[in-house]
């Protein structure tokens, strides 16, 4: 378990629901990527994986009931008892890995100093070892 998940509390609803963001995020950098190339066969792909991402997203934060009166069945939102402070500061933290991450979640929006602390080692080790590799 890397320290950053260690600070945010390990695996919770919030720390979960914050990683497939984080997915969702790296596939829309992914996707951006594949338009700065014109490489439209890979956006195709990736959007198509934006989708289902987002799709993931949306069945942990809700719940399918029937209708009482027999009808189709509703969907409602169930992601009330999340602490919305919590799910932000992971969703920052671990969007942090992504292209799209860093660009639209600024490291100054982690309020915690220990996780933002933590998140900036791992970006420095991260440039260390790419530089080490020549990349």
């Amino acid at each position: 378990m890397s320290d950053v998940y260690e600070l945010l509390g390990g695996s919770t609803p919030e720390n979960n629901l914050a990683e497939e963001y984080a997915g969702a995020l790296d596939l829309f950098g992914r996707l951006a990527g594949a338009i700065e190339d014109g490489n439209i066969r890979y956006a195709w792909e990736k959007a198509a994986d934006v989708r289902r991402y987002l799709e993931r997203f949306e069945r942990r934060i809700q719940e399918s009931e029937a209708d009482p009166d027999g009808g189709e069945p509703f969907v409602r939102f169930t992601g009330g008892d999340l602490d919305g402070q919590k799910v932000a500061t992971a969703a920052v933290a671990f969007a942090q890995q992504y292209r799209a991450g860093k660009l639209l979640h600024p490291l100054d929006k982690i309020k915690d100093e220990a996780v933002k602390a933590a998140v900036q080692d791992r970006a420095e080790r991260t440039r260390a070892l790419r530089d080490e590799l020549g990349g």
